[in-house]
């Protein structure tokens, strides 16, 4: 039995069961009493289908007429008015009720019996921050995040690209952009360029995403996209089913190039569904989204898909079957066929060191915290130098202080003993002059005391003579009497100065005595303190005291030489 005598088959069943439905309906419409609720409740469905006849007709029934029409007359005319539409559809191929409808609905791929309502121009976005790094990120919850907005670069590359659209006479009147970061600041360049509204710039969240790439997300770019690369040309196949990337821990979907081809699919069904006649620019966040989607209207095996792929800031007008086809070669091209074999060292080393840390964003984490640690490390290093160094200097210092301490104290110690040298050499000199001047004023004394002896004598023997010179009268006479008037006073005189010298001798005896008296310790300190506040006072006051010495010496024997030349025979008798 072929397939056409089973489809036959298939509607004659149908027809007989919808017969044998409305058969049965009409049978229990004649249990139903004649209340106009109940009539109303089982004679609407053959109400509308006679009104549908009447209006093929030319003529209009009125509702009310129509409802209150006998349960005879509506249960034959349903009968009848059923029969004849089931028969027509069956046997004409048509539906039942309702006529084809004009809608799209879900666009079929390759387009190229069914041409596409609207003009789609593809577009990659400018290089973002990360593509300038050498990362590739493909994490739907990154993809707005401003570390991957549009670069310096990638602002020249879109500006060019609008140009390029501008001289060969494209206005776009739709753009549909991908919600990551440099897809939203291309399409703003792009409505900027051509002076398109923001009610015309609309935002795709997730039908043009890019292709997530699990383990391998945020890795180098270059190396990591090469072997995605060799990956999908050896194990996708026509369908892109083969080729997935490894799993991630952080949310990273790991996709096929089939699971980006569901999401084109919707992206096109939706855009001729909402659209038509328009001129649609897309802008993809990256170069395989927008390759993908031209192999797919195409008709291009999807391992091939990487030939196709968008450079950064690259735009391709009017896709559709026959562009697309023109684009695509044969066979791949040499530079692409290089690319493969180095995506396939890459690949393979990737697979053999799973394990391997090339997450950009770790390592630069890793390096960064290597670097902090190396600077945490150099700075613990120069402040244990600068700790050492500071403690070492301090200790010079003390070690300074105490020298230059001990020096001060060897020095006083030094003076301390010159002091006590000057200090016994002093004593020496004081009980030197003390015992001269003892014995000084002990000769003095004696030679007092002889002076005055021959004096006396030299008195008694004037008084004789001036007995034996007295004359017959009784009275002595002027020439044997001696002028001795001054010669007495001036030995009374010196006198007085010998006894006055003979006291300050006594004191500095006395003085003498006291010096050579034992020093107690508390003296012995006493005398240091003063001797190291007044040490030259001290010194003065000797010089002060050798020099009084001096001048009562002096003094004392001029006194002895005077009296001896007034009288020569003092000095004669004390020969």
């Amino acid at each position: 039995m072929n397939s056409r005598s089973l489809i036959q088959a298939s509607r004659a069943s149908i027809i007989c069961s919808i017969i044998l439905i409305s058969l049965v309906n009409s049978s229990r419409c004649l249990l139903i009493h004649r209340k106009p609720y109940v009539h109303r409740r089982q004679t609407a469905f053959s109400h509308i289908l006679r009104r549908h006849a009447s209006e093929s007709d030319g003529t209009h029934e009125d509702n009310n007429e129509g409802l209150s029409e006998p349960l005879e007359d509506s249960r034959r005319s349903f009968v009848k008015n059923g029969f004849i539409t089931l028969t027509t559809a069956a046997f004409t191929g048509g539906s039942l009720f309702v006529s084809e409808a004009g809608a799209r609905g879900l666009v079929r791929f390759p387009c190229k019996d069914q041409p596409l309502l609207n003009t789609y121009h593809f577009m990659r976005a400018g290089s973002s921050l990360l593509e300038v790094e050498d990362v590739w990120s493909t994490n739907p919850l990154f993809l707005t995040n401003r570390e991957a907005a549009l670069s310096e670069k990638g602002e020249d590359e879109v500006r060019r690209a609008c140009n390029l659209l501008k001289n060969m006479g494209v206005t776009p009147t739709i753009v549909r952009y991908s919600l990551a970061a440099s897809s939203i600041d291309t399409a703003n360049i792009v409505g900027e360029e051509f002076n398109i509204g923001r009610d015309r710039l609309v935002p795709e969240f997730n039908y043009m995403d890019p292709r997530a790439i699990g383990g391998w997300d945020f890795s180098p770019k270059n190396a990591t996209e090469e072997a995605v690369w060799a990956m999908d040309f050896d194990e996708a196949g026509p369908s892109g089913r083969g080729g997935r990337p490894p799993p991630n821990e952080d949310g990273t979907p790991s996709e096929t190039l089939a699971d980006q081809v569901v999401r084109l699919t919707n992206l096109m069904s939706v855009l001729e569904t909402l659209y038509s006649g328009d001129e649609i620019i897309l802008v993809f966040p990256d170069g395989t989204g927008p390759a993908l989607l031209s192999c797919l209207i195409g008709g291009i095996p999807l391992y091939r898909v990487h030939e196709l792929n968008f450079q950064s800031g690259e735009i391709r007008q009017n896709v559709d079957y026959n562009n697309v086809n023109a684009i695509a070669t044969d066979l791949p091209s040499p530079y692409y066929s290089e690319i493969l074999q180095r995506g396939r060292q890459e690949l393979m080393q990737l697979r053999e060191n799973p394990d391997e840390e090339r997450n950009v964003k770790d390592l630069k984490f890793e390096e960064e915290r290597a670097v902090a640690e190396a600077q945490r490390k150099e700075r613990q290093e120069l402040e244990e130098r600068e700790a050492r160094q500071n403690e070492f200097e301090r200790r010079q210092k003390l070690e300074e202080e105490r020298r230059i301490k001990e020096e001060q104290r060897k020095e006083r110690q030094i003076q301390a003993q010159e002091r006590e040298i000057e200090r016994k050499r002093m004593r020496e000199n004081e009980d030197n002059s003390t015992s001269d001047i003892s014995g000084g004023a002990v000769g003095g004394g004696i030679l007092l005391l002889a002076v005055s002896s021959v004096l006396a004598n030299s008195k008694q023997s004037a008084v004789i003579d001036t007995d034996d010179n007295r004359d017959e009268n009784g009275t002595l006479s002027n020439a044997t009497i001696p002028e001795t008037n001054s010669a007495p006073e001036t030995n009374s005189a010196d006198i007085d100065e010998v006894e006055v010298s003979l006291s300050d001798v006594a004191k500095a005896d006395t003085d003498s005595v006291e010096l050579d008296q034992p020093i107690t310790m508390e003296q012995n300190e006493t005398a240091k303190v003063f001797e190291l506040a007044s040490a030259t006072n001290i010194d003065d006051e000797q010089i002060n005291l050798e020099d009084s010495y001096d001048d009562w010496r002096d003094a004392w024997l001029g006194t002895i030489n005077e009296i001896m030349n007034d009288d020569p025979d003092i000095s004669s008798k004390l020969e």
